[in-house]
């Protein structure tokens, strides 16, 4: 895996991004069109990529892949919640801000982000072993991360049933049977997935076009935010998956995916629970402006410099 081809996948995911903060800027995308974005992308696109995904290669390797990133996934989000919520504890954090700095810290943006950039790097396979991580954030999303929000409701564990984790099971039960869908089904669900990276990339663009400059300087929290997530916790996870001696797919799986800016869905939390969600909010834009400049550092450690991640 070279570096220059690394990069240019990851270039080509922000000019599109940059495409996206262009129209958002002259109104061409405006809220309700973000929101429509999000939607078809919620609903169609993405569950269409993760179904369309199983259809990889037959290799023994892989189920071994997806038990190790299930498990490891779920190790990562206990380590970083235990992190978080002593960092909150250092900083003396009040409980609702503390919550937030702690949601932000632990939930990556693993869906809208995170399964372009699996694509644009693995290809089908990079994306179907993106879902079982997808899985596991979904599974903490809806306990936790509801509770962080929400800490006096109660979770409902309906909402872990939705079409991103039906979408992922169903992946993962066809891969394991060597189920083929039909040729037309199968290249419908290609195509409508084809759709995913672009319409990500061009929402996330939009999302940090309403970013004020001022805003990046104004609260140090956010800074700490921003280290945690995109610079120590893929450092953190590739070095630790590189010394229990897991491999190399694995390592590069778990590592890109921890390197992801915070997810959405800690602003749209924080707006229905009316939980500090300027914070949220700032957090959410800030993280995924500055991944632009730490995702290509990230790979360049991860590639060059560690050598955990080779050809």
């Amino acid at each position: 895996m070279r570096l220059d081809t690394v990069i240019n996948e990851i270039l080509i995911l922000f000019i599109i991004m940059f495409i996206g903060f262009l129209a958002r800027k002259r109104n061409i995308v405006n809220e309700n069109i973000q929101s429509s974005i999000s939607t078809l992308l919620m609903r169609i696109a993405l569950p269409s990529l993760v179904l369309s995904s199983s259809k990889v290669q037959k290799d023994p390797a892989i189920l071994p892949n997806i038990i190790s990133i299930f498990i490891i996934t779920v190790i990562s989000y206990i380590v970083f919640i235990t992190l978080s919520i002593t960092l909150a504890k250092v900083f003396k954090l009040k409980e609702s801000t503390g919550n937030v700095f702690i949601s932000l810290i632990v939930f990556a943006n693993v869906g809208f982000m995170g399964y372009p950039v699996a694509l644009a790097i693995f290809g089908a396979i990079g994306v179907f072993y993106t879902s079982i991580v997808n899985l596991v954030f979904a599974l903490f999303l809806w306990t936790y991360g509801v509770l962080l929000y929400n800490n006096h409701g109660r979770i409902n564990f309906k909402n872990l049933i939705n079409l991103g984790t039906i979408s992922a099971l169903t992946a993962v039960i066809l891969f394991i049977f060597n189920i083929k869908l039909p040729y037309s089904l199968q290249t419908s669900l290609e195509l409508i997935g084809k759709m995913t990276t672009p319409l990500s990339m061009i929402l996330i663009g939009a999302l940090i076009a309403e970013v004020s400059i001022k805003v990046i300087f104004s609260d140090w929290k956010i800074f700490i935010i921003s280290v945690v997530r995109l610079i120590a916790a893929p450092l953190i996870t590739a070095l630790a998956l590189s010394l229990v001696g897991f491999n190399n797919t694995v390592i590069a799986i778990c590592s890109i995916m921890a390197a992801m800016p915070s997810a959405a869905t800690n602003a749209i939390f924080a707006k229905e629970y009316n939980s500090e969600p300027r914070l949220a909010s700032i957090g959410v834009f800030v993280t995924t402006l500055f991944c632009i400049i730490s995702l290509p550092f990230i790979m360049y450690l991860l590639i060059d410099v560690f050598k955990l991640i080779s050809a």
